[in-house]
């Protein structure tokens, strides 16, 4: 694998992509989140994708986060398309 040589503009955009990727998590399943160790924990846990960072966990974690924002949606506190 190669390293790609990012210029000062593009590592900046990458971190911000990373940024909102990480509140995205954080806003949608805030208490999976700190289960899993909080944000911090959650960022060792990904894996960057051409669509930011996305966490490599097992499957009762995602279950968790799918329910947490579900819950979530359904009662109003995630606004969707903001």
């Amino acid at each position: 694998m190669t390293s790609e040589m990012l210029t000062v503009e593009e590592a900046l955009l990458r971190a911000e992509q990373i940024d909102r990727n990480l509140d995205a998590f954080d806003e949608t399943a805030p208490q999976t989140v700190v289960a899993m160790g909080g944000r911090d924990a959650l960022a060792r846990s990904c894996e960057m994708t051409c669509i930011g960072p996305i966490p490599r966990i097992d499957a009762d974690t995602w279950q968790a986060m799918s329910n947490e924002y579900e819950a979530g949606r359904q009662h109003g506190s995630v606004n969707r398309g903001a």
